[in-house]
């Protein structure tokens, strides 16, 4: 097993044993060069944090942070761990001046160090 594929397993390792106890099974993962796709050299630059964040927005479904009547937006809070980004994207609809987050949908979009999908993972 390659180090990048060895990374991924234990990404996506962890991302299962993580939400277990919080969250219901994941139905439905979004692959395909739209949603997931793997077109960078290993030898690419690394992304930065703002890279990492661009991209995740890049890979999700177009009407996925709206605006529209049920969402306003979406924040992205990337974070570095285990050689690989991890992307959390959460809706949110704004509602008396600040934002709302429940009832609405969350995503998870894991990159490589480049920038690489390596799961695009709806919320639960």
């Amino acid at each position: 097993m390659n180090r990048a594929a060895a990374a991924r397993a234990l990404v996506l390792a962890g991302l299962a044993v993580a939400g277990v106890g919080v969250a219901g099974p994941v139905l439905v993962y979004r692959e395909g060069p739209a949603f997931c796709p793997k077109d960078r050299p290993a030898t690419a630059p690394r992304i930065t944090i703002v890279e990492a964040a661009d991209r995740a927005k890049a890979l999700l479904p177009k009407e996925f942070c709206g605006p529209d009547s049920w969402v306003d937006g979406c924040d992205y809070e990337p974070e570095y761990a285990l050689e690989s980004w991890r992307v959390y994207v959460r809706q949110w609809k704004r509602i008396d001046g600040r934002k709302q987050y429940e009832p609405r949908e969350h995503a998870f979009v894991v990159l490589d160090p480049v920038g690489n999908c390596l799961a695009n993972i709806p919320g639960t």
